[in-house]
């Protein structure tokens, strides 16, 4: 039966628009073509904050190093976070369903195959791009701008020491390396989850420009409604990357991102079990 519904749909469909029914390999011209974007995107995560720092630092006062991590990995990413997430893997499932893609995969392994791909490869990809922006800018902070003098040092304006800078800084109280480390980890760890969110979102959403902005919108308005609020400190970005707020408790960003995780286990399980399919795949 199966093979029968292949047969049929390919002869429905040109096998240009279902490399992978053609027998296409995965280094194709085509894969490669489609997963463009994503590397594109990924690239550019990846040197955000890089670009950030050498080109604001040197007009700005830099204590040390440390100081130039922070500021290197504030401001601009915390503020592109969730449109770089949706930018980075959702055009690879809009090339789908806009063209009918999904149907000859769901044909050969079923919906729950299909979907599990795409929250793995986006999940990957998410955490990837997230976190080697983290330890690109570390790298560079610690270690490339220090040796190439690329940034004037002023110690004596350092006010508070780096563990007590930030929320998470805490972590510097026993070593400088302890607090960078699991800031990669923390931001790859949300890169994975917004990633994922946006995937399984665009799955719902038939129009392109709806599945790519909807989400990040969402996400944008209600960190607004919280600043308004006066609970910036439960900020989706400020949960990620509080640089620009005085150190808080550990409770608070964790509060958030219990709230995210939750988000996307909803949203993930509703596309992999829901009576319908989702309406992008319908």
């Amino acid at each position: 039966m199966e093979e029968q519904l292949k047969h049929a749909i390919v002869s429905v469909f040109p096998q240009r628009v279902f490399p992978a029914l053609a027998g296409e390999k995965p280094l194709s011209a085509a894969n490669v073509k489609r997963f463009a974007p994503t590397a594109a995107v990924g690239i550019l995560i990846a040197f955000t904050p890089v670009l950030y720092g050498s080109l604001a630092a040197p007009s700005n006062v830099i204590a040390d190093p440390a100081d130039l991590f922070i500021f290197s990995i504030g401001n601009v990413l915390p503020l592109l976070f969730v449109f770089y997430a949706a930018l980075l893997y959702v055009p690879v499932v809009l090339q789908e369903t806009q063209a009918a893609g999904w149907m000859p995969i769901i044909a050969r392994r079923g919906r729950s195959s299909y979907v599990g791909t795409h929250v793995v490869r986006s999940a990957a990809i998410g955490a990837l791009a997230f976190g080697s922006a983290i330890g690109l800018a570390a790298m560079w902070a610690f270690a490339i701008a220090p040796a190439f003098d690329q940034v004037a040092f002023i110690p004596e304006q350092r006010v508070l020491p780096v563990a007590e800078d930030m929320t998470f800084s805490q972590f510097a109280h026993t070593g400088t390396w302890k607090f960078v480390v699991f800031m990669i980890f923390w931001t790859a760890f949300h890169g994975m989850l917004y990633t994922v969110l946006f995937t399984a979102l665009a799955m719902h959403l038939r129009n392109p420009f709806l599945a790519l902005l909807l989400g990040p919108a969402v996400v944008f308005l209600v960190g607004t409604a919280l600043a308004i609020a006066q609970l910036e400190m439960f900020m989706p970005d400020n949960a990620v990357l509080p640089t620009g707020l005085e150190q808080g408790p550990l409770h608070e960003p964790v509060i958030t991102t219990c709230v995210v995780l939750l988000t996307v286990l909803g949203t993930v399980g509703f596309t992999l079990w829901s009576p319908r399919l989702p309406r992008a795949l319908q």
